[in-house]
């Protein structure tokens, strides 16, 4: 053993093979980590490919040998290469914070996200509990790699400036070659069309593991009605091909066709420049003041409600545990009740129109009637805007919050018009805490008043649990979420309780709905078998969130099946409180109107992009001049 350790410490010292042997290492190191990722998010690694699709199994593995092999290069010309376990390090942190961010908002870091970052003061705790196996294997790559610097450090480096422009030269040739094939094999970017959505979801639906599909490759962007090509390497910028200047980055399926270390990366740079700048205040055209008007009206007259508005905008709420019981309990005992009752009416499906925003997006469509921006977050970029909204209808409005530190809540609170803001002065609160506030707000109040209570127990990492009645076998953090519904749930009961056997308060209009879903597609593939063996509707992907309207004016129970969306939550109040002469009515239905349900004036994704249009132009200051 001891004369084999002698020969090849020999070996390493001549014709600079110990070089040679850190260039195939380091670069063997990066490809497994860009692999682990991949493994991570999607579940699979197209290995058959190989024989069904001999062209696509090469542009899949070169993408994500590239650059590897161009960081290892370097190795040929340094004199030193500890910069090697600084870039390891690296990878981890890029790799480490995307899968995190995928599983949270299912989709990747951009750096409108990273610019985000000030808003999660104190909100660590629910992006740390997505911590997982293949993060601490990074980083023990990453500690491996930096033992055997030290180990090969002693040997002497012969520069090899040929080396590294051949091999500059080589990996050129090989992203020529990656971009040809791309652009002359593989799909581009085309409108979409019912039969195409449906017949990628019955693929994704009948196998989830990676297969080769040249014809539809894309992803239905609902803001943009487009299928989106996921085939633009970044050296495409460099050959002046025509996809990435072209078209938007679905940045999923990108990184699933690509790379996380290098191709998604050099895109995201190249969209700084390129994007639509948030914060600044564009001008519009003839055309697009005129697709606005229909939704507007010249009655710029204030409503006077007779009776409380009373919202409660549940985090994270998702219609499943609403449904049955679950291995004999039931979640939400008071919730499954109450949305059967008179004067109710429950919308199952309403799809969260979110976006890079969430609970910010969520709680501005429901405020608003507009929908988010498609680039940035709207409460953050265009926080002095004047947006419409139901609370001026009210001389006396509140909102409860129980964080204060996010989603600019001193000047949307403003912004949406609310007299008063009730929140802790150190800490959060719990839902209990935020709901007796509510009470105590609500009948102080000796004149008509409008009140947003914004709970906070569901929100990750589901750690709030108080006097929870309910215990699952479901994984960790799914029984951890029922657990906490079924305290918030606990917490609305007693809420309600008071108000229904109040005669005065009974004749509020109580919403219960959520900011947006929290089971991401990214998520739900740790939770497929439970889902499927209690029948829960999140095992086909399917996360809602309700919508629960208690109103005298509802003369019934009115429940309805149909997916509807965030932008009807808007105009359905304004009707139940008398306010639907207000000059702006959103791009939704008011739910109860079952025609306007079936004729709707807009597409959804045609509202996005008006209500962008109309945010970044800060429409209503500039074109409709509303008074502040």
């Amino acid at each position: 053993m001891s004369e084999l350790l002698f020969r090849f410490r020999n070996w390493l010292q001549q014709n600079n093979h110990a070089t040679w042997l850190l260039f195939a290492a380091f670069t063997l190191l990066l490809f497994i980590k860009s692999m682990l990722f991949h493994w991570a998010v999607f579940h699979s690694i197209p290995l058959s490919s190989l024989w069904h699709s001999p062209l696509y199994f090469y542009t899949f593995y070169m993408a994500k040998l590239l650059m590897p092999l161009f960081l290892a290069g370097f190795l040929f010309i340094s004199k030193h290469r500890w910069w090697t376990i600084i870039i390891s390090i690296l990878v981890d942190l890029w790799c480490t914070s995307n899968l995190i961010y995928y599983k949270t908002y299912n989709a990747f870091l951009t750096v409108p996200d990273i610019l985000l970052i000030r808003n999660m003061d104190g909100a660590w705790s629910s992006i740390i509990v997505y911590f997982d196996i293949y993060m601490v294997i990074m980083l023990l790559m990453s500690v491996i790699w930096a033992a055997l610097y030290f180990q090969f450090r002693k040997y002497t480096v012969q520069r090899k400036w040929f080396v590294f422009a051949g091999s500059l030269i080589i990996i050129f040739i090989l992203a020529y070659l990656n971009t040809y094939l791309n652009n002359n094999f593989f799909n581009k970017p085309k409108f979409c069309s019912n039969e195409d959505l449906q017949k990628e979801a019955q693929l994704e639906a009948e196998n989830y593991e990676w297969v080769y599909f040249a014809e539809n490759h894309g992803r239905y962007d609902r803001r943009e009605g487009v299928i989106l090509n996921n085939n633009f390497p970044f050296y495409e910028i460099f050959f002046e091909a025509t996809g990435v200047v072209s078209c938007k980055v679905d940045y999923v399926q990108y990184t699933r066709s690509q790379s996380i270390l290098s191709d998604f990366i050099a895109i995201n740079i190249y969209h700084i420049f390129n994007v639509k700048k948030p914060g600044k205040i564009i001008s519009l055209s003839n055309n697009d003041i005129q697709s606005i008007k229909p939704f507007l009206s010249n009655d710029t007259s204030c409503p006077s409600p007779q009776s409380h508005l009373i919202v409660i905008l549940v985090e994270s709420f998702e219609d499943w545990p609403l449904h049955h019981s679950i291995e004999n309990q039931v979640v939400a005992p008071f919730l499954q009740t109450f949305k059967n009752n008179e004067h109710v009416l429950y919308c199952s499906k309403i799809t969260s129109q979110a976006l890079e925003g969430e609970s910010g997006d969520g709680q501005m469509i429901i405020n608003s009637g507009l929908l988010p921006i498609q680039n940035g977050v709207a409460c953050m970029h265009y926080g002095d805007n004047i947006y419409p909204n139901f609370a001026h209808f009210y001389s006396n409005s509140c909102v409860i919050n129980p964080f204060p530190q996010v989603w600019n809540q001193d000047t949307m609170s403003v912004r949406y018009s609310y007299s008063k803001k009730i929140e802790p002065e150190h800490g959060q609160w719990e839902d209990a805490q935020i709901l007796n506030e509510s009470m105590n707000f609500i009948k102080e109040a000796t004149i008509p008043s409008c009140m947003l209570a914004i709970t906070i127990s569901t929100h990750t990492p589901f750690n709030q649990v108080k006097n929870a009645k309910i215990e699952t076998n479901a994984p960790n953090i799914l029984n951890r979420y029922m657990k906490c519904y079924n305290y918030t749930d606990s917490c609305i009961s007693s809420f309600m309780g008071t108000v229904l056997s109040d005669s005065l308060l009974a004749q509020s209009t109580v919403v219960i709905t959520g900011d947006h879903i929290i089971f991401q597609p990214a998520m739900l593939t740790e939770f497929a078998d439970y889902a499927k063996e209690n029948d829960l509707s999140i095992a086909n992907g399917e996360n809602y969130c309700p919508l629960i309207i208690y109103s005298p004016m509802i003369k019934e129970n009115k429940q309805i099946d149909e997916v509807c969306y965030q932008m009807d939550i808007f105009p359905t109040i304004l009707h139940l409180i008398g306010c639907e002469n207000y000059y702006w009515k959103g791009f939704g239905v008011n739910l109860l109107d079952d025609n306007a349900r079936q004729n709707r004036p807009v597409s959804e994704h045609e509202a996005y992009r008006l209500s962008d249009l109309m945010i970044r132009s800060d429409y209503f200051r500039q074109y409709y001049h509303v008074a502040e």
